[in-house]
């Protein structure tokens, strides 16, 4: 369960009295971060994928009341995670109830509730009947007590294995030969290669794009390096997955994790997605809404967008037409509220998302592209529209594989029995 690869916070005010635990964890390998919980001496910015939290129920009070307690402590676990934490889990030092029930109400108040919360004995400078495995098979022990929460340690442990043994692998091949600026400059010859390999340029750029375009290619294997390791590594494998069904608003927001960008890049790239109602004419928007014929009241809060289409190694080298103005291939449809049920519209010219959570409306939406739309456009740099969000590549590979299927397609005459 324990990995040198999440983070663990360990709060106390009591140096002496946690030296056992980061003694213990620092055998192990496991990295932590140790703070004596005063507010003074808090990140000024929280940490990111913070997993455990260790918390000294008494930072450096005497004798206050539970609920007195309760508010230094949870502001203290805001001050680490932050108003938007991904999953963590809490050991509290401490036997009383009380206590905890305050602070998980205080976080719970505040939206940033631990998934999970145990209490354990501190380990301390007198337990020197207690070896260093024993203290961690306490631990271990207690933390079994975490379920599903171990798949996302598993998940976190396996990318971040995955991109330590790529990193390593690659760029052994340049062995440290030399004083250091001999190995840097054999380094920075790879990363070029690698950029001239992703832009089919014959010169650099001489800019950060160089080693933007290297990361981007080694991006590619990479991916596959990370679903090597899951395929082969062992699962800590303590509790079966479910098939109890989930609301709408937690799939629609699962399926924006996977595929739904809404923090788009404001350069153009391929997947962008743009609205449109005020752009082309009219009738474009009112052919499509003929065709997919969306129910009537959603029908005061739909849009016409359109998506870049235009293959992203194109963009890459730019080998798009271009004079004065860039001609980039455009796919148009509708953003649609989705209201009482999803739409399953599935004509051969249309392709339909699933539903997906829009944040800044706080809404559920569908997309459905119309293949007839595919046209082309002409904008000069100051001419581009804002990009509200970016279709993820696996999804905007599918949605343009679909298209190019749709308009390759042969037909035929065969004739049915009625």
């Amino acid at each position: 369960m324990f990995s040198e690869r999440q983070r663990v916070v360990i709060i106390d005010d009591n140096y002496e009295e946690v030296r056992p635990l980061l003694f213990a964890l620092w055998q192990k390998g496991i990295s932590y971060i140790y703070l004596d919980g005063q507010i003074e001496n808090l990140p000024e910015i929280p940490y990111s994928g913070v997993r455990l939290i260790f918390l000294d129920i008494v930072i450096g009070m005497e004798n206050p009341s539970d609920k007195n307690k309760a508010a230094p402590i949870a502001n203290v676990v805001s001050k680490i995670v932050g108003t938007n934490p991904g999953p963590y889990f809490i050991v509290f030092w401490t036997k009383h109830d009380g206590i905890i029930k305050e602070v998980i109400r205080y976080l719970q108040s505040v939206n940033i509730s631990p998934v999970g919360y145990i209490n354990l004995d501190k380990p301390t400078s007198s337990d020197d009947d207690i070896t260093i495995d024993e203290l961690i098979q306490r631990l271990e022990m207690k933390l079994s007590q975490l379920e599903s929460f171990n798949y996302v340690l598993e998940l976190e442990g396996f990318i971040e294995k995955a991109v330590t043994k790529f990193s390593s692998n690659f760029f052994s091949i340049v062995p440290p030969e030399g004083d250091n600026t001999e190995w840097s400059k054999r380094v920075r010859s790879v990363l070029g290669k690698l950029a001239l390999a992703y832009t089919e340029k014959p010169e650099l750029e001489n800019n950060e794009n160089d080693v933007r375009h290297a990361f981007l290619l080694l991006a590619d294997s990479l991916n596959d390096s990370v679903q090597q390791i899951i395929k082969t590594e062992t699962f800590d494998y303590k509790v079966a997955l479910s098939k109890v069904a989930l609301k709408p608003e937690q799939i629609a927001k699962i399926n924006t994790s996977l595929f739904i960008d809404f923090n788009p890049d404001t350069n153009l790239v391929f997947g962008n997605i743009f609205f449109a109602d005020h752009l082309i004419d009219i009738r474009l928007k009112e052919a499509i809404l003929n065709d997919i014929k969306p129910r009537p009241d959603a029908s005061n809060d739909i849009n016409l967008v359109g998506m870049i289409i235009t293959p992203a190694c194109d963009l890459a080298n730019k080998k798009y037409l271009h004079n004065d103005a860039n001609c980039f291939r455009i796919l148009y449809g509708l953003l649609i509220p989705v209201t009482k049920s999803i739409y399953e519209h599935r004509k051969e010219a249309d392709f339909t998302t699933q539903p997906f959570w829009y944040p800044q409306k706080e809404k559920i939406y569908q997309l459905i592209f119309h293949f007839g739309s595919l046209t082309s456009i002409w904008w000069k740099n100051d001419e581009m529209p804002p990009f509200e969000f970016t279709i993820k590549e696996h999804l905007a590979f599918d949605i343009q594989s679909k298209m190019a299927n749709h308009a390759n397609r042969l037909g035929n005459s065969m004739i049915p029995f009625s």
